[in-house]
């Protein structure tokens, strides 16, 4: 009996460190990618005009055919690295680029995401706010700032002069991005005597539900606001900002300074030249380039 409860004990102490050893390993750094000559990008689940989905909706993982300004910002990215370099997309919900190794995103909690420790991902390019929680698991290099926005259907324009009328509203945030968090942050101080009523939804879903006339607001960053109000959902208006001006970026294991150094070179590069790959990038998909982007930003009040 004794034998074979050592025995079992000393299996599993080596299945544990071959799955410690295995999540070591397999995380990436910049010498990694060069040596593979691919980077691994994991993008979210389509929202126009930065991401968007050129196959099926049920396409899973890396059988995914993606387009729009991250995708192709990404592509930019990875021939800075080298002609050589072929960049992998990998799709994944917005709440998994902050699992833990038991599949969940813990808010208070210090880790580094499963994603990019198992090295499946090497790079979120998901336009990431910097926030607390979020950078307790991860360094986020910033490539733009902007603003947040509040959206209404233009018949409830005249209910929503100031972001005091969001006082006891219906307000639509996607789970466990910036907006959230603000919306709860802001349901404990200055809504706490009228507290904004909270919906968890898909961005994606909640464009739509305000464009048909739901009345209900939703809260997303300027760029994508300004650019579904005046392409996509046009029955829909942008009533005002909300909160301080936010950094905005990529999203890598705090570990792997070589690759976010390398990012940072690429991303102040590009915002420096007015005919960059990414100025024009921007100019395609959203009528103006980043750089006049992050300029009217700066003048927004």
């Amino acid at each position: 009996m004794n034998n074979i409860f050592l025995r079992n004990i000393w299996a599993f102490v080596v299945i544990c460190f071959g799955l410690m050893w295995h999540t070591v390993s397999d995380a990436r750094s910049l010498k990694a990618i060069l040596e593979s000559k691919e980077i691994r990008f994991c993008l979210t689940y389509p929202y126009e005009p930065f991401v968007q989905l050129d196959s099926s909706e049920d396409c899973k993982r890396d059988a995914c055919k993606f387009s729009g300004i991250i995708y192709e910002e990404a592509i930019a990215f990875a021939k800075s690295l080298g002609q050589d370099i072929v960049p992998k997309f990998i799709r994944i919900d917005w709440d998994e680029q902050f699992y833990n190794h038991e599949g969940k995103t813990v808010m208070e909690a210090t880790y580094t995401p499963e994603f990019l420790a198992s090295g499946m991902c090497d790079c979120y390019p998901n336009n990431l706010t910097k926030t607390d929680w979020r950078e307790r698991k991860m360094d986020i290099v910033t490539l733009y700032s902007s603003r947040m926005m509040a959206v209404v259907h233009k018949s409830k324009q005249t209910q929503y002069k100031t972001p005091a009328d969001l006082g006891g509203k219906h307000v639509l945030v996607e789970k466990s991005t910036f907006f959230h968090s603000w919306a709860e942050e802001q349901n404990k101080t200055t809504y706490a005597n009228n507290p904004m009523k909270i919906e968890l939804m898909l961005e994606t879903q909640a464009r739509k539900e305000v464009n048909l006339g739901i009345d209900a607001v939703y809260i997303t960053d300027a760029d994508v606001a300004i650019w579904s109000t005046r392409n996509l959902y046009k029955d829909s208006v942008v009533v005002f900002p909300l909160g301080n001006l936010d950094e905005i970026g990529w999203g890598f294991r705090k570990e792997d300074q070589d690759l976010k150094d390398a990012v940072q070179i690429f991303f102040n590069n590009q915002r420096s030249q007015p005919d960059s790959v990414l100025n024009r990038i921007w100019k395609k998909f959203f009528g103006r380039s980043l750089t006049d982007y992050i300029s009217l930003m700066m003048s927004v009040k």
